[in-house]
């Protein structure tokens, strides 16, 4: 398992463990799919703000994160800014792009806890 991977888990944890977190989520729901090199994986967030992490392939996702392994955990870290690293075309989103912005500012959040 990639680091990566790992800080995903990490993430989903926090979230449901803080109620914080779960307030700045509640209300957004949907899937994010993640490929990260040769894992794939998504979470699923509820209206509650929980959420949910699985493997494999999900058939709808809200969107896709095309990245490599290592440096989606810089994103994760805080190390890299995912929307400035969006724009440089340092990975790559597929679907729904203002829901990922939705995504972008919550992983700053976690940046400190990871």
């Amino acid at each position: 398992m990639s680091e990566a991977k790992d800080l995903v888990i990490k993430m989903c944890e926090l979230q449901n463990s803080s109620e914080d977190v779960q307030k700045e989520l509640a209300g957004w729901e949907g899937v994010v799919q993640y490929r990260l090199g040769e894992e794939e994986f998504y979470v699923e967030y509820r209206s509650d703000g929980t959420c949910s992490f699985n493997e494999g392939k999900h058939d709808s996702p809200k969107f896709t994160v095309i990245a490599e392994p290592e440096f989606w955990s810089d994103v994760l870290r805080g190390r890299e800014d995912p929307i400035s690293s969006y724009l440089m075309g340092k990975y790559k989103i597929e679907g729904n792009l203002f829901e990922a912005q939705k995504l972008a500012k919550v992983l700053k959040k976690f940046a400190g806890m990871l």
